[in-house]
């Protein structure tokens, strides 16, 4: 066999095995899927943000408590909708175990303030600042979307529209009493 002959050969094998290569590594690449949002009766994923007025916040602190987690902006008109309700529940409620978090995405401390006075907001409002929690942890597509958080920290439900107070109190009167979930 010539010199010649033995190149091509060796040529050839080497493209093929590239492409091999190329293949398998597309195939892997589009199989690997995560999860592309979170399911009721899953654990809530865990975090820590810092609030509005500074105070560090992590979700596992609030086992034993309903949590309402809200994620919201200041220039979304459903999430200004929402908030009194979110509010006049947060109020009715606190006392008998429910906490909520509001966790604002991505804007500057002065928005946030300004939209949480306007609003009367008197719960925590947490600083998604990079939106890690809401895209990544939390799979938020639209805004507002809220999660409702058993005492064990699993979710119990979750509403990607505007909340009234009646729907917010259909989830969160079982969750305290015991019986929701």
């Amino acid at each position: 066999m010539s010199t010649r002959s033995n190149l091509s050969r060796n040529i050839t094998i080497l493209v093929l095995l590239v492409a091999a290569i190329g293949i398998m590594y597309s195939v892997f690449a589009f199989t690997k899927k995560e999860p592309t949002v979170l399911e009721v009766g899953q654990a809530a994923p865990d975090f820590q943000l810092e609030t509005l007025d500074g105070h560090k916040v992590q979700l596992s602190d609030y086992k034993g408590k309903v949590v309402l987690l809200n994620f919201w902006a200041s220039w979304c008109e459903p999430c200004r909708q929402e908030m009194p309700d979110i509010e006049k529940a947060y109020e009715t409620y606190k006392d008998q175990g429910l906490v909520v978090l509001g966790a604002n995405l991505q804007e500057n401390n002065v928005s946030i303030k300004g939209f949480a006075d306007n609003m009367g907001m008197t719960f925590p409002i947490l600083m998604d600042k990079d939106g890690k929690l809401a895209v990544q942890t939390y799979k938020v597509k639209p805004i507002p979307t809220s999660f409702f958080i058993d005492q064990n920290g699993i979710l119990q439900a979750k509403a990607e529209a505007p909340m009234t107070l009646p729907f917010i109190e259909d989830n969160v009167k079982p969750l305290l009493a015991g019986t929701g979930g």
